[in-house]
């Protein structure tokens, strides 16, 4: 995790725009961060030059010290996190289950193609770190490659469903690596994807504080309408695209540097922990009652911590 409070313009050499190919951009820097483009014509936040596929970069250090949306890892191993949520997300792709083939392309320890299996898909996944690719394979029996997912040769038309979560961001061409989802996704297939919105959350918005990697791990930085051209442009049709507005980054706004250093220190110390995880503060309903309100107002005002966008292929 990163945070400042600042952001500087510059003046940089205008790069071709990764969504629309267009070459003006502006350059902003944030300190302690790094320094993006700005695409005049869509929009789009970017690091031009970026290899950012690069397997060093998500080492099992990673994978054991990152915050992690399906998974943690405990003194006992690795275990899933966040199942019930996952249940969910399943039972929207239901309507697509035909074949039963998924696809989960950068799915780190496969916790989410594991509970795919066990609720009827026959699942794959593809992802470039070697430890989580084996894993996958070995201790969940899960089918992963490792590499590319052009590397991986599927054939045409093969899937009911291509998912990625909190992937694009990491890939400096996303366009290619939309164009290849499409491609292995059966006619009429959903496509699926959860990226963070870095640049329109409410942290960075209200106090110019960027949460999350910063580069050379997360070069590509969208928002909504970003988005939507990009998933338009690869011959997608979009079903939905929303926002969440995460409730605790909505906390965090009322923390200093420090205390925002320490919790999240706290926050890794816990997921470490073998126990399950701690009790909700809130009841679950409470909870999804303020889910609801928040993320209709982020909504509303075009804000939020990460987009969920589906589509389906013409």
């Amino acid at each position: 995790m990163s945070s400042s409070n600042m952001s500087n313009k510059l003046d940089l050499t205008p790069a071709a725009c990764p969504v629309c190919s267009t070459s003006v951009s502006a350059g902003f820097s944030v300190e302690g961060v790094g320094t993006f483009h700005q695409c005049g014509k869509c929009g789009f936040i970017f690091v031009p030059e970026t290899k950012s596929e690069d397997a060093n970069l998500y080492d099992e250090k990673f994978g054991s010290t990152n915050i992690h949306p399906t998974y943690r890892k405990t003194a006992n191993g690795y275990m899933i996190k966040n199942e019930e949520k996952l249940k969910a997300l399943l039972k929207r792709f239901q309507p697509w289950h035909k074949t039963g083939r998924i696809l989960d392309v950068g799915c780190s320890a496969a916790f989410f193609m594991h509970l795919a299996q066990k609720n009827g898909w026959q699942a794959d996944g593809v992802e470039i770190a070697p430890w989580a690719a084996e894993f996958s394979n070995k201790e969940l029996g899960v089918r992963v490659f490792c590499g590319m997912l052009e590397q991986a040769a599927f054939p045409d038309n093969t899937f009911d469903v291509a998912f990625s979560s909190h992937v694009l961001e990491h890939i400096a061409d996303p366009k290619t690596l939309l164009l290849e989802m499409k491609r292995v996704l059966r006619p009429g297939g959903l496509h699926v994807s959860v990226v963070p919105t870095q640049f329109v959350s409410p942290s960075w918005r209200l106090q110019k504080r960027f949460i999350g990697d910063p580069p050379p791990k997360h070069v590509s930085f969208f928002d909504k309408s970003s988005f939507t051209r990009l998933v338009e442009d690869v011959g997608l049709e979009v079903v939905s695209i929303e926002y969440n507005v995460e409730l605790t980054r909505l906390y965090e706004l009322t923390l200093d540097r420090e205390a925002m250093k320490k919790r999240w220190q706290d926050k890794l110390a816990v997921a470490q922990q073998a126990s399950p995880a701690r009790p909700q503060r809130l009841p679950g309903w409470a909870k999804a009652f303020a889910k609801s309100g928040v993320n209709f107002v982020g909504n509303a005002l075009g804000a939020g911590d990460e987009l969920l966008c589906l589509a389906v292929k013409k």
